[in-house]
């Protein structure tokens, strides 16, 4: 493994910012535009916890972004009830919302949604 960022992060709004630059560590790592790409798919996913998971403030959401072997593992948990994953993600019918998992799915290569104790959804890019 050449890079790993391991972050646990308190369900607020401005931990997405920490999330964003937490990946700094893997510019010597990733072409640019693959961490920017890398970047904004943490983002949305931070921003889902966030918003939609409905967690305490004593619960956390838990990021991990690894590089190895050229490809890319990005995961991002947390502990709320989970969701229906659509087959094709889309965003609202008004556009105002909605972009995170569609954003995620044209972006990575693989992705997906494991849920267990835990609601983790996943992305790699080769």
């Amino acid at each position: 493994m050449k890079a790993e960022v391991d972050l646990r992060l308190a369900p607020k709004p401005e931990v997405v910012t920490t999330a964003r630059h937490s990946l700094d560590r893997l510019a010597d790592h990733l072409p640019p535009d693959k961490l920017e790409d890398v970047r904004l798919m943490v983002s949305e996913l931070v921003t889902n916890s966030v918003l939609h998971a409905g967690l305490s403030p004593n619960d956390y959401i838990s990021l991990t972004v690894a590089v190895s072997a050229g490809s890319v593992r990005g995961t991002v948990c947390d502990p709320g009830s989970g969701f229906e994953v659509p087959s094709e993600p889309r965003p609202r019918p008004d556009l105002r919302g909605g972009w995170g998992l569609p954003i995620v799915s044209t972006i990575s290569d693989r992705w997906g949604v494991e849920q267990n104790s835990r609601v983790c959804v996943w992305f790699e890019i080769d």
